[in-house]
């Protein structure tokens, strides 16, 4: 059995690389020296195939996809499919994508309820019980007979190569048209684009439409709110029709689509991993002098000496305000974890 302790360290990190070229280099000599085989990393999915160097290259660039690094069993290179492991672990990662499902339906109230009293309320019953459904639907085998994937997994894989691949609705429309007839005739998955989306809105960690300026001048919020028009540029909030000229009222030009960060970082300690590397930075600091991360850096340790008592619990989360290489996107990046999550 090949080594993959070096899988879960940080891509950034020099142990990471010395495990992807070692793993490499022990399947190629199982596989007679080869010069090429699978490459596992999140874009290739075990599908590609290329020399051993630009499989390296490719797990510390990209990272192995995540679905065969959980598996207990890398059939892909030369180990024996272990079924009973592969749905153990399936079996952990449902549980976990359960409570975090259940951390952004249910909130904050519901779990409190549920971990003081241990029961929910009449009204809150309902809405376990119709959470609980949309679970049972998303874990239906694609068919009866299918270990590979389920009804949500099947539809994120095909989604995921819309994306990737640039495909146009109608395209992607065509091919779920096409798919069922290809597969057993008891199959659950969806046959069109409205199906998918509705399936796929059902599980939404739940956002803020808010209307902004065509322009991009500013939001309409707050004490703009109310207004029609934007108060820099004067161009109307609204859409207009391109033949009639009228005003599309209520139908906004341009939204932006605001994920509250307060809820999101309560949904990640709620998982288990997440939690764990949420306190990485707290254990991983670089004893060598060198700066691997912005926990090494001397404004880490100035911030620490300002706010001693905020530093010494481990969970306190920091964060950073910064624009995606050359796009003008800001985002907001935890810095509690490893670098190579926010790469």
């Amino acid at each position: 059995m090949v080594d993959k302790s070096w899988v879960h360290l940080c891509r950034a990190g020099p142990a990471y690389e010395k495990g992807a070229s070692e793993f490499v280099r022990d399947v190629a000599v199982a596989l007679g020296d080869a010069n090429m085989i699978v490459c596992p990393c999140i874009d290739c999915r075990n599908i590609d195939c290329h020399v051993c160097n630009v499989v390296v290259d490719h797990l510390v660039t990209r990272g192995m996809e995540e679905a065969y690094k959980s598996r207990s069993d890398w059939y892909h290179h030369g180990e024996l499919n272990s079924g009973l492991q592969g749905e153990t672990k399936s079996s952990q990662r449902n549980e976990e994508i359960f409570g975090l499902y259940k951390a952004a339906e249910l909130g904050d109230v519901e779990f409190a309820i549920n971990d003081y009293f241990g029961e929910i309320a009449e009204g809150e019953d309902k809405k376990e019980d119709e959470f609980l459904a949309k679970i049972a639907d998303a874990e239906t085998p694609l068919y009866p007979s299918c270990v590979n994937h389920s009804k949500l997994s099947a539809i994120v894989s095909l989604f995921r190569l819309k994306t990737h691949n640039g495909w146009s609705d109608k395209i992607f429309s065509n091919l779920l048209e096409t798919l069922p007839g290809m597969l057993p005739a008891d199959n659950v998955l969806n046959t069109s684009l409205y199906e998918v989306k509705k399936f796929l809105k059902s599980f939404d960690l739940g956002y803020e439409n808010i209307h902004a300026c065509v322009n991009d001048c500013c939001l309409f919020r707050k004490k703009y709110k109310k207004l029609e028009s934007c108060p820099k540029c004067k161009i109307s909030r609204w859409k207009t029709n391109i033949h009639t000229g009228e005003v599309k009222q209520g139908v906004p030009q341009k939204v932006l689509r605001y994920f509250p960060i307060i809820p999101r970082l309560k949904r990640m300690f709620r998982s288990e991993d997440m939690a764990k590397d949420l306190r990485w930075h707290f254990t991983n600091k670089s004893t060598d002098g060198k700066l691997r991360h912005p926990v090494d850096s001397v404004t880490w340790d100035q911030m620490n000496d300002i706010y001693p008592s905020f530093a010494a619990e481990e969970r306190n989360v920091r964060l950073g305000l910064s624009t995606a290489y050359r796009s003008h996107n800001c985002r907001i990046y935890t810095l509690n974890i490893p670098i190579c999550f926010n790469m």
